[in-house]
């Protein structure tokens, strides 16, 4: 049966205050209105581990260490725009279990984000300026007749 909802600790500490009185699993769960079985499991965890508050998770282990996750931000900062493909090149070894996807969300949960490639690249604004000093001596009802689509 699937959980629905976690009981509060105020819920909790009553439980085990009652099972401490004497009173038996039948009687504290027909009291609180709670299931036999959560009686015993919140019992039982009070006895193992002398506490009632909900006790962390364990999960699945991270694939990126904090060292590989300070070398991935190392890499970064040393060229603000290379690629999570270049990155991986540049790990070798150390992150060859992990994906593009990983280096990304390792990257995102830093503050990281990609950088905005800008409009224009280095080899347009070269095409431009060739364009521009091939056109120096033309003359104004040239410009007048040209169309310009690119206001970038």
């Amino acid at each position: 049966m699937v959980k629905t909802e976690e009981l509060t600790e105020d819920l909790w500490l009553r439980i085990v205050a009652a099972h401490k009185s004497g009173k038996g699993y039948k009687t504290i769960s027909k009291c609180f209105e709670v299931p036999m079985a959560t009686v015993q499991s919140i019992i039982k965890k009070s006895k193992m581990f002398r506490t009632v508050k909900n006790l962390r998770g364990h999960g699945r282990k991270p694939k990126v260490t904090p060292v590989l996750a300070r070398r991935i931000l190392r890499e970064v900062k040393k060229n603000p725009r290379i690629t999570t493909k270049a990155i991986l090149m540049n790990l070798g070894s150390a992150g060859d279990d992990i994906s593009r996807q990983t280096v990304q969300r390792t990257l995102y949960t830093a503050g990281r984000r990609p950088r905005r490639t800008p409009l224009l690249q280095i080899r347009h604004t070269k095409a431009r300026l060739t364009f521009a000093n091939a056109h120096l001596d033309k003359e104004e009802d040239f410009w007048s007749s040209a169309l310009w689509s690119d206001e970038t």
